[in-house]
């Protein structure tokens, strides 16, 4: 997770945007709890600040320096 939010951030997208949680099947309140503040907290967020934009070769070859890939 630590990871995947490091790659987040270093391709401009806030690493607020992933979030993972234990719920149970029995638990639907919780369920719907933490899936309401998430909701809230991405509309807080604002949009995503890539939406519509294609990555350029420069980041690419960075983004796959950095996770090792050639």
């Amino acid at each position: 997770m630590t990871f995947l939010k490091k790659l987040l951030e270093f391709s401009g997208i806030h690493p607020e945007r992933l979030r993972t949680r234990w719920v149970s099947s029995a638990e639907a309140v919780e369920f719907v709890h933490e899936v309401s503040a998430f909701v809230e907290e991405i509309k807080k967020l604002g949009p995503n600040p890539l939406k519509g934009k294609q990555p350029k070769d420069k980041v690419k070859v960075e983004v796959q320096a950095e996770i090792g890939v050639n």
